[in-house]
């Protein structure tokens, strides 16, 4: 009762704590803007500076310099842009006739010859949406100076001010860049000094690569996006170009927003050729060929995996962040959310954020893949599993996969979780998965004339050991291993005559934890007494830390006790030199053996 009081205190005093800092970010916008976009303008400009470090300019000219020529990167920019909005303000309103008439050429082209259906609808629809007013009169106003102002001139301070006040900021951070660091991990590391800076260090190679790359991306982009359009004979490319370049900022929907300009002008001043649509179409397809290659081939390979955030966080943090801040909220998206994903990343208190923002997978591949089995998807199961092994080969799906399921199966029922029936299907799945796992490897038949070693491979208690062993016996080579594989039914006695009947030169004694150290030593001190000469070998397979080998050495007689399936390959592959050197004179002919269960392929 108690826990449930205080865990429903954390839950109402987080919930309060995360409203407040959403709240304080909204109210607060007009002062957390310009900080945060120097910061970020700090992460571009900061490999500039090094640079110039490096080649031997101290800190405070190299990022003088730096600021400076970006400076006058933009003011270039910007009067180039300036001149070609005044020169489209001035000419625009001399191509009147020509927008009408295209106007009317597609509405011509909408409803047909004037009595179709679908223009009849449009219509309709418009007269409901838009209403025409039988009688309007023309209301002339005059504004004061104070309205102007603070309709205009009041907006266009704030702005002037928080770009300048950013810019200030912008210099300093840069010039006292390993002062912040340094008091950044002083203030939140709280004594953890390592990972603090290795968090620091991250986030900010992360942000300042990704940052700089989407410059160069999108600069690229504008740049040839105005050639285009100047090869093409579109008027005022350059000014189309740079509204591409600034829209591609916006994720997702950046690109077809500042397509929208260029398309319009083009359709309104284009030449008759392909009947005045084939330039709108022809910028229409340029942007998107552009923006597919640039998606597909330029940014996975200048980006790599940079940001690290998974494509749905960064739809939800792009539409959170615009929320937030506007449209300057949307285009720090990435670098904000990435400085989350980070947090997540080296502070395990807030290791959910990582979970829900990465591009890691959630599950690792035996849990997802025992989930799967669990929920009876048996083809999705195999899709995990079939995926491992077209990446590390059939083996590794075996031993890092299917062999962990079956352990987590095996404490699930244990534990109550998994009932018999949903256990004996997830065995039975990974029986068949198995065999499709066996299919992958190359197949490889018996020679005849070679002297094989004969190894018996006994399940100690039920279906999922007997799985397992099936597994082993798929990876052993038929040229070198006589493979048989032990039923699961059967009793500690009948194991022991198999042994005696098969007479191997080893036996492998599957215990798949949890739970089965009792029938496995049982077994082993059986086997030893009627049969001494042959070497035992125990498999306690399962994910590799979740069981401690100290518990099993107390097994008595055990040649060895592996942990994974692949030292128990390692052991039979080293202890073939010794049972062909013996060469075993006192074997049965092959004749008089009949394997029990799957034998190995």
């Amino acid at each position: 009762m108690s826990s449930d009081w205080q865990r429903s205190l954390v839950i109402l005093s987080g919930s309060f704590v995360t409203v407040t800092i959403l709240a304080v970010l909204y109210i607060a916008r007009p002062i957390f803007l310009p900080i945060v976009l120097a910061a970020f303008l700090a992460f571009v400009l900061a490999p500039l500076v090094n640079r110039l470090q490096r080649r031997g300019i101290s800190r405070t000219p190299a990022v003088l310099l730096t600021v400076g020529m970006v400076v006058c990167i933009t003011i270039g920019v910007g009067a180039l842009v300036t001149q070609q909005v005044s020169k489209l303000a001035d000419t625009l309103p001399d191509r009147k006739e020509a927008i009408k008439a295209k106007l009317v050429k597609a509405k011509e082209w909408i409803n047909g010859d004037g009595n179709s259906r679908f223009g009849a609808l449009i219509e309709d629809v418009t007269s409901v949406i838009a209403p025409k007013s039988p009688t309007q009169q023309t209301v002339v106003t005059e504004e004061s100076f104070a309205s102007q102002y603070g309709t205009y001139l009041n907006p266009a301070g704030e702005f002037l001010g928080q770009a300048m006040f950013a810019f200030v900021l912008t210099v300093f951070f840069l010039i006292k860049k390993e002062d912040l660091r340094n008091r950044i991990i002083r203030l939140i590391g709280d004594g953890k000094v390592t990972t603090m800076t290795k968090a620091v260090d991250d986030a900010s190679t992360r942000i300042s690569r990704f940052l700089l790359m989407q410059l160069l991306i999108n600069s690229g982009f504008g740049v040839l996006i105005t050639v285009s359009l100047y090869l093409l004979g579109v008027d005022y490319a350059l000014l189309w170009g740079f509204i591409a370049a600034v829209m591609r900022y916006v994720p997702y929907i950046g690109t077809p927003l500042g397509m929208i300009p260029a398309v319009l002008f083009s359709f309104a001043t284009a030449p008759e050729w392909g009947g005045g649509w084939g330039q709108p179409l022809t910028v229409i397809a340029m942007f998107v060929i552009y923006e597919v290659i640039g998606n597909n081939v330029f940014e996975p390979w200048l980006y790599g995996k940079s940001m690290g955030l998974s494509e749905v966080a960064q739809l939800i943090a792009a539409a959170f962040w615009a929320f937030l801040w506007g449209p300057v909220g949307l285009i720090l998206s990435g670098p904000l959310t990435t400085c989350l994903l980070v947090v997540g990343k080296y502070f395990p208190r807030y290791r959910s954020l990582e979970v829900i923002l990465g591009v890691e997978p959630p599950l690792k591949p035996e849990i997802a893949f025992y989930q799967r089995l669990a929920a009876r998807d048996q083809d999705e199961a195999a899709t995990v599993a079939m995926k491992v092994a077209r990446k590390d080969g059939p083996t590794a799906a075996l031993e890092q996969v299917i062999i962990p399921a079956l352990c987590i199966a095996r404490g699930e029922q244990d534990n109550g979780d998994l009932s018999v029936e949903d256990f004996h299907s997830a065995v039975l799945s990974a029986r068949e998965i198995v065999g499709q796992l066996s299919e992958l490897k190359e197949a490889k038949e018996p020679t005849p004339d070679q002297d094989r070693v004969r190894v018996l491979i006994v399940p100690v208690r039920d279906e999922a050991e007997h799985v397992a062993a099936e597994a082993l016996a798929v990876t052993l080579d038929p040229n070198r291993w006589e493979v048989t594989v032990a039923t699961d039914e059967m009793l500690a006695s009948e194991l022991v005559a198999e042994v005696e009947r098969v007479d191997p030169a080893v036996v492998v004694i599957v215990a798949l934890p949890p739970g089965g150290l009792s029938n496995c030593r049982y077994l082993v001190n059986r086997l030893r007494v009627r049969c001494p000469g042959v070497r035992l070998v125990i498999g306690r397979w399962s994910c590799g830390e979740e069981i401690d080998l100290d518990s099993s050495l107390g097994i008595k007689g055990a040649d060895g006790i592996d942990k994974t399936l692949g030292e128990t390959r390692k052991r039979l592959h080293d202890l073939l030199p010794v049972f062909s050197a013996a060469n075993r004179p006192a074997r049965k002919k092959d004749t008089d053996l009949v394997p029990i269960g799957t034998a190995g392929a």
